[in-house]
Parts: C-alpha cells; structure tokens; sequence
C-alpha cells in the first residue's frame, strides 16, 4: 500500500477478483490480484525491484505482471475500461467481479468497502456460479471450462441461465489456444473430484469440444454390452476413487504408492489416460495438447498397459501366475502401481466389486518380498566372467545366457554368484557353446 501511495497509484488501485472471494468465504488468502489504472507492467517492475521479488510478465499486450516472491503471488494487471465498473463488468463470474479499493485494504470493517456491482456476495452466500454476461465467454471461451471448476472446487452450483449460454457457446472452445486449454484441464485433473467436473461437461455436451478423442470413447461405449456399468468416464470415477483412497485398496502399501504419485504429473495423467478408447488416441490426445514428452510417454504407457494386470488375473484368477508377473514386473517395474490401480478399477467399472484386490495384494507382496530383493543382485555375472571363466568369446550368445541368468534371479531360482556359475556351465554344456 505504501509503494502505491509513493507511485500516485493507490486512488486508482483495487484488490479484485479471486482474493475478493476469499476474504467473503473466509478461505486462505494466498494469491492477490491488483487492478491499477495506469501502466501496470511498470508498476510491478518497481515493486518487484523495492521488494527484492522476482517479475514476470504474464501478458504484455493486456498489461498483466507477476510478483513472486516466498511461494506468494501479487498479479498486477492494467484496469480494463475507464473505471473499476468497467472493470468488473468484463469479467467471468460474479464471485469474481468484485472489488476493494486498496486503500481500505486494512480497513477492520472490510467487507463493507466491497464494490459488488453484480451480486457476487450474494451468489457466494448462495453458492452459485453465475456469469457476469455472455460476452465474457464470447470474448474469451475458456471461461466456460472455468466455471466447471470453480463450481467443483467450491461445491457451488451452476446458475441455469449461466449453464444454457455455457451450452451454447461451447462450439467456441476450440478456438482457444491449446495451451491454455491444457493448462486449464490439469487445473481440473489435479483435483479430487475431477470426475464431477468431467461428467458434467459429458453430460452437457462440452467435453467433447475439449477432447474431441473422447467422442470415440463414448461411441464405442454406447456399442458395448449392456452389462457394462455407468458412463464411458466410468474407468475415469473409479481410478480417481482409488488415488483418493489408497489405504481401503492397498493395504500396507499405500504410503509407497502415495510417494510414487509425489511426481505432480502421475496422478492426473493416470486419470487423463483412462477417457481414451486406445492407446492411439491417447497418445493423439497428448501430442495436441502439446504436454511434456514424459507426460506423453506416461499416458501412453498407461493407455496401452491398462489391462495387463487384468488379464493376467482373468487367467488364473487369485492364483498368482509368478513367471508371468515377474516378466510384467521387468517391463514396468514401479509403473506396476498405476497399472494395479487401473486393475483395481477394471473390476469395479464392469461389476461394481473388489474382487481384484486380493490378487493385487499378492502382486505387490511378490514385488516388494521377492522382486525387488533379487534386482538388488544384479548383475550377479557379466560379460567379463564369461570371457575369463569359461574362455568364451563375445558373441549374441552372451545376451542369451546373461538374459537367462538374470531370469533366474529374478524368479528366485539363483541366490549367489557360485548358483549363477554352475547354471552358466548348465547351459553352455546344453547349448553345445563348447
């Protein structure tokens, strides 16, 4: 506040937008956005440099910056029209067209210095997402996928009015910049209860104008059988209930689980894998949404591997197959837990019960108790052994044997270099290689 007073922009400046929302809510206030009259990029450099935070322009051409600085984030922005009203009316919804003055930013009666041309304390009370005009969605249609979110995120409802002209204006969203698209669809996957905001926009038609790839995915569904439970998000409901819910489906693993998905990309790609028909379309999905190559790769993966621990239950039931998992297990090692997960969700997606989980216990169990002690001695032999030990000379072969052994190992067949030797001349002498 003090800066602004010093700059000659404290008269013209406004706490607007989400912080508004907080402070009426009573939720954590943790970012900050400052609408000032004047030019704002400058002001944020200064304030940046006064206060040793870093800037970054947001958008030059609208008169957007940030300030950063201890994880906290003050967005300055360029006051859109002649006054604070103009301002406001441009904007999305009208929980986020609000305003304070910056002066009374301190004020102990706050809340009764908010300019709500709009209603937005009203709709908070009521919680409900209501739109300021149908231009702020023709002017900038992602707003139609924020409405979704916010409603999800605050557990508000979506004015009817609102959602109609949401509807209607969907055909617009593809005129968007992929990129922001997909920053706003891992908003929405990182969340707990993505699958509400997904089903709400398959049901209202708008899904697909995000994920054209998914109308595959729901036609295929409608040809399914009719056995098959819910909606073409039904994988989606069930995978995104396990990532929440960990200990109910991993017993004595689900701290391990939970550090694997640290990785802030896995949880929501996991979830974003399973709206995909095939692996193809996934992967298709992924590049044009211009996300990291190890997201691609991630998703694809996922996509691809989603029923290998599936089918290998269908196989043989609870009755483990341990050759066949142990070679899933070289193919996928820590990945086996998105593919369990997915295994899991299978299960419930197609009967609606658990009846995989006892077979997922013993896949881990096998994993952690056997598998990953057994990696840890290898290699157990190399090339050079064979060349100095048996006198052999280097050749394919070598692959072959050394492939064997390892096999071995890992089945718990071969517990020390002495065992892999003897088994090396096993096969030497059986192969004829002498």
């Amino acid at each position: 506040m003090e800066f602004a007073q010093e700059k000659g922009l404290a008269d013209q400046a406004f706490i607007a937008g989400g912080a508004v929302r907080d402070i009426l809510s009573g939720a954590e206030l943790k970012d900050i956005d400052i609408a000032v009259k004047g030019d704002a990029l400058y002001a944020a450099e200064m304030f940046a440099e006064q206060t040793g935070s870093s800037f970054v322009p947001l958008d030059r051409d609208f008169g957007i910056a940030r300030v950063v600085k201890g994880g906290k984030f003050l967005d300055i922005s360029v006051l859109r029209g002649d006054s604070i009203y103009d301002d406001l009316a441009s904007r999305d919804i009208t929980i986020n067209a609000m305003a304070i003055p910056l002066l009374e930013g301190r004020s102990p009666q706050i809340e009764r210095k908010i300019i709500d041309p709009h209603g937005g304390k009203s709709d908070i009370f009521n919680k409900i997402i209501r739109m300021v005009s149908d231009t702020a969605f023709i002017r900038d249609p992602l707003r139609i996928l924020r409405i979704y979110r916010f409603a999800a995120t605050l557990n508000f409802s979506i004015e009817e009015e609102t959602l109609k002209t949401a509807k209607r204006l969907a055909l617009l969203i593809p005129s968007v910049a992929v990129e922001r698209i997909t920053e706003e669809l891992k908003h929405i996957l990182k969340l707990d209860n993505s699958y509400e905001i997904f089903s709400g926009m398959m049901d209202d038609g708008i899904l697909s104008y995000i994920l054209p790839e998914f109308q595959q995915t729901e036609e295929r569904f409608k040809e399914a059988d009719e056995g098959v439970r819910g909606s073409a998000l039904e994988l989606y409901k069930e995978t995104e209930e396990i990532l929440n819910n960990l200990p109910a489906y991993f017993l004595g693993y689900s701290d391990t689980i939970s550090r694997y998905f640290d990785t802030d990309y896995k949880k929501p790609c996991l979830k974003l894998s399973t709206v995909f028909h095939d692996f193809e379309s996934a992967e298709s999905a992924a590049i044009r949404l211009k996300i990291s190559r190890k997201e691609i790769k991630f998703i694809h993966k996922m996509a691809l591997n989603r029923r290998q621990f599936f089918n290998l239950y269908a196989r043989r039931r609870n009755d483990l197959d341990k050759t066949a998992a142990i070679t899933l297990f070289k193919e996928f090692h820590v990945d086996l837990y998105p593919l369990l997960i997915l295994t899991i969700a299978q299960s419930l997606k197609t009967t609606g019960k658990q009846y995989t989980i006892p077979f997922c216990q013993k896949v881990l169990t096998l994993y952690h108790n056997e598998f990953k002690p057994a990696l840890g001695l290898l290699p157990i032999i190399t090339g050079d052994d064979l060349i100095h030990i048996f006198d052999l000379k280097p050749s394919p072969v070598f692959k072959e044997i050394l492939s064997a052994i390892e096999d071995m190992v890992l089945a718990g067949r071969i517990n020390s270099k002495k065992e892999a030797l003897k088994e090396v001349e096993n096969i030497i002498l059986r192969s004829q290689v002498i």
